[in-house]
């Protein structure tokens, strides 16, 4: 906390503007933007890697937040005053660092792939800016971001380093598929557990099921479109690779926003709608989406 409120003491308007603008780059709808466009239109075979990135992480990272409980800066010390438009994001328990694990998986993979030095140091440059935006704007400490940089730098690049070497094959998909769905399962599980028992609340049990539910649909649909769809992402006609992003965002705006409310109006909020929309989300994006991409695009 004393490093924290070193950051508190030397805020500046600018300061404030300008780690704002660096923290998107480990907000959900960067992260998911970024991902959807790769794999609609530019590079089908690095969308999986970044994916297969994330989700380890991402599972790994709130598990460590539900055991933990840690709570945010301005909770432990009321007398703390964090940057409040950074809060509307830092929602759910403080260790580790959501932001840096969203920026770790995915810069970390775009800096693994590239073929010089120089390209994988820029990628890589985008993490620390995050992790020091996230302590500058007071919604994460120090120890927050350098664990969940060692969670995710370590499984981000184990996820690389294997998909190099792994020969795929439709049997291995689906062990794999089947290997992720079981963690988010359990995953799942634990969080019911914690709720039950009363340690954790409606809030980040929900995130718990909003992330899982992608997940299970980023499996199934990953050996679905291998297997049977296969489509091609690359279209030299400017226009139509616009018209995709077009098209695509817009369903994933309605299933993020429109299913949410019509769930809430329907069933109420509990944490089915929660799973089932992010389910349906990811699976728009990797398999309605690319159907639709393959049939007219």
């Amino acid at each position: 906390m004393d490093f924290l409120r070193l950051l508190e003491g030397n805020r500046t308007p600018l300061g404030e503007a300008f780690f704002l603008f660096c923290t998107i780059g480990g907000e959900e709808l960067m992260i998911l933007g970024l991902i959807c466009i790769c794999y609609w239109c530019l590079d089908k075979k690095l969308a999986y890697r970044m994916t297969f990135a994330f989700f380890p992480a991402a599972l790994t990272v709130n598990i460590v937040k539900l055991t933990c409980r840690v709570e945010r800066p301005w909770v432990r010390d009321p007398s703390f005053t964090a940057v409040e438009r950074a809060k509307k994001t830092a929602t759910g328990y403080s260790f580790p660092s959501g932001h840096v694990q969203n920026a770790s998986s995915l810069f970390g993979t775009l800096s693994y792939v590239q073929k010089t030095t120089l390209r994988k140091i820029l990628f890589l440059l985008v993490i620390p800016f995050v992790m020091f935006s996230r302590m500058y704007l007071g919604v994460h400490t120090p120890t927050d971001v350098l664990v969940s940089l060692a969670i995710s730098l370590t499984l981000t690049f184990g996820a690389n380093y294997l998909a190099d070497r792994l020969t795929m094959t439709h049997k291995k998909r689906i062990l794999i598929a089947s290997a992720l769905i079981l963690i988010a399962i359990v995953t799942m599980v634990y969080a019911c557990v914690l709720r039950a028992s009363g340690k954790i609340d409606f809030n980040n049990t929900s995130d718990i099921f909003k992330g899982t539910g992608a997940g299970i649909a980023f499996a199934i649909c990953w050996v679905l479109e291998t297997r049977y769809v296969n489509f091609n992402e690359k279209n030299p006609v400017l226009w139509k690779q616009l018209l995709k992003i077009v098209i695509g965002v817009a369903g994933v705006l309605i299933l993020k926003e429109g299913v949410k409310h019509l769930c809430n109006a329907i069933l109420g909020q509990s944490l089915f709608t929660d799973f089932f929309r992010y389910f349906l989300l990811l699976f728009w994006t990797m398999l309605g989406m690319p159907l639709i991409i393959k049939k007219w695009f």
